[in-house]
């Protein structure tokens, strides 16, 4: 029996989807064990890239004799370059703020509140990156990571947006003063990357397999 070409390579591109899409098939979930705040210290969350992160974390106040600590940094790897998005969505914190940060700790891209229901003061960031190594931080609304002269990396009197021109790698953070106190303390981060061109390549493989299916039915009849 003779194979249609067309046929054939559409399989072939519907098989490379499905093989795109399923490289990231299983979440990668982390839960924070003690996370710091700077990049020397932060937990690796993500090591071998991922299509869908979930981190699970929790601040602590300074109730109780424990130390404050209401910003954490977590480590991942990106082995396919796009674009990814991070938010803070499902997060008990109700107020919280996302930064994102290359290898070397500069500021690329922050977030305060993002727009969208349900709560308004989740956040929500987004940039194309790179294959390579990046971090993630999440704190309390109030916190402004700074550099090694003490330049804050972001203009976080804003809303969000890419670092301050000219300022150096994450050295500290300005932290509430005096002692923080809130009720509810376990955040999410929930980061992920659109599978792309994948599902858009099944959906064309199978439209164009669907197409040579209805031609070969009108050449039988």
């Amino acid at each position: 029996m003779k194979t249609n070409p067309i046929s054939k390579i559409a399989s072939i591109a519907l098989a490379a989807a499905l093989a795109s899409s399923a490289a990231y098939a299983a979440p990668v979930v982390y839960v924070e064990v003690d996370s710091g705040s700077l990049t020397t210290s932060a937990e690796v969350a993500a090591s071998g890239g991922f299509g869908e992160l979930q981190i699970r974390g929790r601040f602590v106040d300074g109730t109780g004799g424990f130390t404050p600590n209401v910003v954490d940094l977590f480590g991942f790897s990106i082995t396919t370059a796009g674009r990814y998005f991070f938010d803070t969505a499902g997060s008990d914190v109700v107020d919280t703020q996302l930064f994102l940060f290359d290898a070397a700790g500069n500021g690329l891209t922050w977030n305060n509140d993002r727009s969208t229901a349900p709560v308004d003061t989740w956040s929500a960031l987004d940039a194309f990156l790179d294959v390579g190594n990046y971090f993630i931080g999440v704190s309390m609304f109030g916190l402004d990571p700074f550099d090694d002269l003490s330049n804050s990396i972001f203009d976080t009197l804003g809303n969000g947006g890419g670092a301050i021109a000219g300022t150096g790698a994450l050295s500290g953070w300005n932290d509430f003063s005096g002692v923080s106190l809130f009720d509810r303390t376990d955040y999410v981060i929930n980061g992920y990357v659109p599978a792309p061109g994948a599902l858009g390549l099944a959906l064309a493989a199978l439209g164009l397999m669907a197409g040579v299916s209805a031609r070969t039915r009108r050449s039988v009849g």
